[in-house]
Order: C-alpha cells, then sequence, then structure tokens
C-alpha cells in the first residue's frame, strides 16, 4: 500500500489520534527489528527481512510526514510535549 493512498481524518481530533497511533506502531516496529537485529548471531540465510523492515518504517514515516504537514503547528507541539512515544 502507497501512504498517499491512505485517507487522511478531516478533522484536528481525528488527525490527533492518527499520529498518536503512528508514532506507536513507529516505535513498536523500531523495538522489533532492534531486538531482532540484537538476537543475531550470524546473518540470516535470507536479508529480504530488512527490506520488509525498511518498507513498513518507510511507509509509516510518510503517513506522519502527511500528518505532521496538515497538523496545526500548536497541535502538533502540544502532542510532541504530551506523549513520549518511544519505550526504549
Amino acid at each position: 500500500m502507497n501512504p498517499f493512498d491512505v485517507i487522511l481524518p478531516s478533522s484536528i481530533p481525528g488527525l490527533k489520534l492518527m499520529y498518536i497511533f503512528v508514532n506507536k506502531r513507529l516505535d513498536k516496529v523500531w523495538r522489533e527489528y532492534s531486538n531482532y537485529v540484537e538476537s543475531l548471531s550470524c546473518l540470516p540465510r535470507t536479508t529480504l527481512i530488512f527490506p520488509i523492515l525498511f518498507s513498513e518504517l518507510d511507509f509509516y514515516e510518510s503517513l506522519l510526514n502527511r500528518i505532521i504537514r496538515i497538523l496545526p503547528e500548536e497541535d502538533l507541539h502540544e502532542l510532541q510535549n504530551a506523549y513520549y512515544f518511544s519505550d526504549w
């Protein structure tokens, strides 16, 4: 799926919820990737896992950037200050 095909909410509250969801999803994918790589003792037989992971990360990063461009600056700052999305 193309991140530019995703229909974004038309309301600010909807965009804010989607911003939170996408940030949490990005954090989860990065955490899964990091845990996977850290657990490797040798390279896997197939390295196709890496393009898949990075495609997923790219999808969510692009979607997040679309949301950021639409959200008013004060709402974006409120979200960034109210939520810490990383569980690391």
